[in-house]
């Protein structure tokens, strides 16, 4: 359980703030910069960043595996914040596991505020396309590893 940073929101070319999944009340709300370093200054995880020594907000490229987030700058405008070459306008971030007795069903959430459950092939799929902005990455043996934050519950069936 925990909050996952989900779009960047900016005003021309100034940060105004995040939008952050919040998985135990499952909504999305805004922060101030200042907010979340705030919160990880004092302990408190927000999945997706990290504060560097500088105390500047870094994406936690090793941890959560943030690969990007998107940057909303209007309505209904979102743009990667890093062109990557991702072939999509939309991304995924994985918040948690079900490990059920027919596989693997990962709930995920998107840049659009959009929240639903997807198979493991959809997600890897995704993945290989540059969609998935932290949360999962596939290792180097085609596997897909949660990060630390992902809820992951086992289900019997």
């Amino acid at each position: 359980m925990g909050k996952f940073v989900i779009n960047c929101v900016m005003l021309g070319k100034r940060v105004t703030g995040y939008r952050v999944y919040v998985s135990e009340t499952k909504e999305f709300i805004g922060l101030t910069e200042k907010q979340i370093k705030d919160m990880i200054s004092s302990g408190e995880r927000v999945y997706g960043f990290i504060v560097d020594a500088e105390g500047s907000l870094q994406l936690d490229r090793d941890g959560f595996h943030a690969s990007n987030i998107m940057v909303e700058t209007g309505i209904s405008t979102l743009k990667p914040m890093e062109m990557t070459g991702a072939v999509a306008n939309v991304f995924f971030v994985a918040v948690g596991v079900h490990k059920v007795k027919d596989g693997t069903v990962y709930e995920v959430v998107n840049s659009r505020y959009g929240r639903t459950s997807i198979t493991e092939g959809k997600l890897k799929a995704l993945l290989e396309i540059g969609c998935v902005s932290g949360g999962v990455y596939m290792d180097s043996k085609g596997k897909v590893t949660v990060c630390e934050g992902v809820e992951v519950i086992e289900e019997v069936q």
